[in-house]
C-alpha cells in the first residue's frame, strides 16, 4: 500500500487553480435540469443559488467545507441536487468545488454529466495512489465519479483512505460535495457524514413520507442536519412562496427545490 503522504499530496495530483476566473467555461452541459444549462427554467436555477447561499452562510458563520447529499429513499433527485449545487458553488459562488460519487453501488454522476467512469473512487480507494481519479469539468469543478462498483462498499467508506482523502481535499478546494446511497436502504451514507462537516437531506416532495424523513434524520444525526431541500415542489408554489410572480422568467418550465435550514452551531 502505497504512504498516507501519496494521498495527501493532492495539489499535485489534481490541478487547481489558486483563483477562479469571472467567466468559468463549462465543458459540457448535458441538458435543461442542469442549472447552467441555457435552457433551464429560471425560477428552478434560483432555487439552487438559494441553497448555495445557504452553504455559502454556514461555510462563513461555521467553517463548513464538507457536505454529504443524502435521501431517506432513492428516486428523491439526490443525485442531480448534488450535481447542481456543485455547479453553483462553483460557477454562481466562483468557489473551487469538488464533487465526489460516494455511491458505490450505484454511481450516477457520471450518467448526470455525461463522463466516463473507468476508474474513480472505489479504485482509489481500492488501490491508493497519488493520481487521483479526477475529471475537470471546468476550472472550478473537479469531478470524482464512483468508479467500479465495490463487492464491500462499507469496508472503503470505513477505510482510512477516505478520510485521508478528505482531508486532504478540505486543504486543495472551497467546497466538497459527496452524493450517497439512499440512507434507509444502505448504511453508506452515515459512514461517509460521519467524515464530513455536514449532511443536507433532499426529500422528494410528493413521494417522502414524513416517517422516512424522520427515519433518515435520526439515520444520520439531527446535528449533523444543515438542512432540508424539498425537491420536485411545484414551480407555481416556489413563485409564490419566494415572491417571484412580479418576474418574467422565459424557458421551459422545471421541477423546483426549497430549503429549510437549521439555525444555531451543531452539537455533536
Amino acid at each position: 500500500m502505497k504512504s498516507a503522504a501519496c494521498v495527501l499530496d493532492l495539489r499535485d495530483a489534481v490541478s487547481i487553480p489558486d483563483r477562479v476566473d469571472q467567466e468559468i467555461p463549462f465543458v459540457d452541459t448535458p441538458g435543461p435540469e442542469l442549472v447552467v444549462h441555457p435552457d433551464a427554467d429560471q425560477v428552478f436555477v434560483e432555487q439552487y443559488r438559494r441553497l448555495g447561499a445557504a452553504l455559502h452562510h454556514a461555510q462563513h458563520h461555521e467553517g463548513v467545507r464538507s457536505v454529504v447529499i443524502a435521501s431517506a429513499v432513492e428516486g428523491e433527485g439526490k443525485t442531480l441536487s448534488a450535481t447542481n449545487l456543485a455547479l453553483v458553488l462553483s460557477h454562481s459562488f466562483k468557489k473551487r468545488v469538488l464533487l465526489v460519487d460516494g455511491d458505490l453501488r450505484k454511481p450516477s454522476i457520471h450518467e448526470v454529466l455525461r463522463l466516463p467512469n473507468h476508474t474513480g473512487l472505489s479504485d482509489h480507494l481500492t488501490r491508493p495512489d497519488a493520481t487521483l481519479p479526477t475529471q475537470a469539468l471546468s476550472p472550478a469543478l473537479s469531478i470524482m465519479t464512483g468508479g467500479q462498483a465495490a463487492v464491500d462498499p462499507v469496508a472503503l467508506l470505513v477505510s482510512d483512505g477516505l478520510r485521508q482523502l478528505l482531508d486532504a481535499a478540505r486543504g486543495a478546494f472551497d467546497w466538497i460535495i459527496v452524493d450517497t446511497p439512499p440512507v434507509l436502504l444502505f448504511p453508506d451514507a452515515g459512514l461517509v457524514a460521519s467524515k464530513v462537516d455536514r449532511c443536507v437531506l433532499v426529500v422528494g416532495a410528493a413521494t417522502t413520507s414524513s416517517t422516512a424523513a424522520e427515519k433518515a434524520v435520526a439515520a444520520i444525526g439531527a446535528s449533523r442536519i444543515l438542512g432540508v431541500a424539498l425537491n420536485r415542489a411545484e414551480p407555481s408554489e416556489i413563485a409564490a412562496g419566494y415572491r417571484y410572480g412580479s418576474y418574467r422568467y422565459a424557458g421551459k418550465r422545471a421541477s423546483g427545490v426549497r430549503g429549510w435550514w437549521g439555525g444555531g452551531p451543531r452539537r455533536d
